[in-house]
């Protein structure tokens, strides 16, 4: 090939207008074919920019092609066709390749063309970026991404979106510090926004929901890690323009999952809450709420105005909100849960354990770690609210039978050992179902409450007449020895061991494993 410059890249999107008008898919295939073949055996380039080829055929022919760089519509070739055959599609693709530029955006001519108007676009709305509001960020976001195709599985894309907004970041975009940081939060909400797309598109499987929760809690980390960099002065109109976009998307939210609430109160805990501004902040944001829910009657919007409620300390009005928009009747647990960790963070007991009693049906029947959630509130409230224990234990007697683990773990940490005993022999416990460690406390204060606890269960492994059982009663009479001697009453304990042997004299086994026990001489 003669030396001559190369085509620049506007000469090289110029010849691919040509091809896109001039060539069909079927003769650009099979001129890529003859191409990957290497039919193209010579090529050479003059100075008044004509490219001479020679393409091999079938049994060695050969055709001549003649491609004019300056004037396409005169380039020709010496087979039967004449123009815009394979065969110069072929030195078209051979010419790009010598050159530096991929061969395959000349079978994809028309794609790469209008890809790459799509950059010369995206980059002249680059610079403007900083001018922009939020929402029209949102639509160069879409353009920009236009091309990124949605795969099955949408973590991966997910992933393939932020890779390409990646590329923004090394444009000179006049944005400020917040200005970034707040762009970076629309990506990830504006790739959210293409997962639940997805979601509406099609059934629901693992790839979906997965990739969407995982994308809603990495945004929730975010917002917390970012908040140290928030400066609520430098970045009230920004933030405006975000609460109104989020507002706009709890409106649009009708599936009960409260995943934009979660997202929305996240951004008033770690970016605005810190702030003197926040008091004025709630109010506004109400204003605009109780406007939006005119025209709306999404769970997710009566729960955001009952949380702006609960942060002016407004806990009536919050629970009237909710109850009245009949919110509650589908709420989950989680949600409630979101409730009431928010009176515990204000400390507001009176209204804690009001709200505790008031939620109690929604948490019956659930043995989940959201139960156990619920009753960690009403332990810390009952450390500042005297009446709250006695209430804690009626709601407990109103969730029985489901209550019950949490009965004994109460009872064992309250240290009340009769009643929590008496619960394990009625459950059909024994003390091999506990760590000795657990016991031990008992045994140090009131060791007289284990016998009952102990004879009871000898006796029902004594009952069952099987060599392994009598092993784990010897293992029982052994530690209830151990309790006579810390009440000081071995008579006693001589009296027992006397009658039981008596009792079971005929069991040869029992007998056997007392004496391996060296219970017995």
């Amino acid at each position: 090939m003669s030396s001559f410059p190369a085509l620049n890249d506007e000469q090289w999107l110029n010849l691919l207008e040509q091809v896109a008008k001039s060539f069909n898919e079927v003769t650009l295939s099979r001129g890529f074919n003859s191409f990957k073949q290497q039919h193209v055996t010579s090529l050479v380039i003059s100075e008044n920019r004509i490219v001479q080829a020679k393409v091999t055929g079938p049994e060695d022919h050969t055709d001549t092609v003649t491609l004019n760089l300056d004037n396409f519509i005169s380039s020709s070739c010496s087979c039967p066709v004449q123009s815009y055959c394979k065969h110069l599609a072929a030195v078209i693709m051979e010419l790009a390749d010598r050159l530096g530029y991929p061969a395959s955006q000349v079978v994809n001519a028309a794609y790469h063309l209008k890809r790459a108007r799509l950059n010369a676009s995206s980059d002249s709305s680059l610079t403007s970026l900083s001018d922009m509001d939020i929402y029209n960020w949102h639509k160069f976001l879409h353009q920009y991404t236009a091309h990124v195709k949605a795969t099955y599985d949408h973590g991966a894309f997910a992933n393939l979106l932020r890779h390409e907004m990646q590329n923004i970041r090394k444009a000179p975009i006049p944005f400020s510090a917040m200005d970034w940081l707040f762009f970076e939060l629309h990506q990830e909400l504006f790739i959210l926004g293409k997962l639940k797309e997805l979601a509406a598109q099609g059934s629901v499987n693992y790839y979906t929901s997965s990739a969407l929760y995982r994308v809603f809690d990495e945004v929730h980390a975010w917002l917390q890690q970012k908040s140290a960099d928030f400066n609520f002065t430098l970045a009230e109109e920004r933030l405006q323009q975000t609460l109104s976009y989020i507002r706009q998307q709890l409106a649009e939210e009708t599936d009960q999952k409260y995943l934009n609430y979660g997202l929305y109160t996240s951004l008033w805990k770690y970016w605005i809450d810190p702030y003197p501004e926040a008091d004025h902040w709630v109010s506004q944001e109400i204003n605009y709420i109780e406007k939006q829910t005119n025209d709306s009657s999404s769970p997710s919007l009566i729960a955001a105005k009952a949380f702006l409620f609960l942060h002016q300390s407004k806990s009536t009005e919050a629970w009237a909100v909710l109850e009245a928009s009949g919110t509650l009747k589908k709420a989950p647990s989680s949600l409630l849960l979101s409730f009431l960790n928010q009176l515990y963070a204000a400390r507001e007991w009176d209204q804690l354990l009001d709200w505790l009693l008031k939620t109690a049906d929604y948490f019956y029947g659930k043995k989940t770690r959201e139960l156990d959630a619920y009753i960690s509130y009403w332990k810390e409230t009952a450390a500042y609210v005297p009446e709250a224990d006695k209430h804690l234990w009626d709601v407990l007697e109103g969730m029985l039978p489901h209550s019950i683990h949490i009965i004994k773990d109460l009872l064992y940490e309250q240290r009340k050992w009769k009643p929590w005993l008496e619960l394990q022999i009625l459950q059909g416990d024994d003390p091999t179902s506990h760590r000795v460690s657990v016991l031990q406390p008992i045994e140090k204060e009131s060791p007289e409450l284990l016998l009952p606890y102990y004879h009871q269960a000898i006796e029902r492994y004594v009952a069952l007449k099987n060599r392994h059982d009598y092993k784990i009663a010897v293992k029982l009479l052994k530690r209830l020895d151990k309790v006579y001697k810390k009440m000081k009453q071995t008579d006693r304990w001589d009296r027992f061991l006397i009658g039981f042997l008596e009792r079971h004299s005929r069991l040869r086994a029992l007998q056997e494993e007392m004496k391996k026990g060296k219970l017995l001489e």
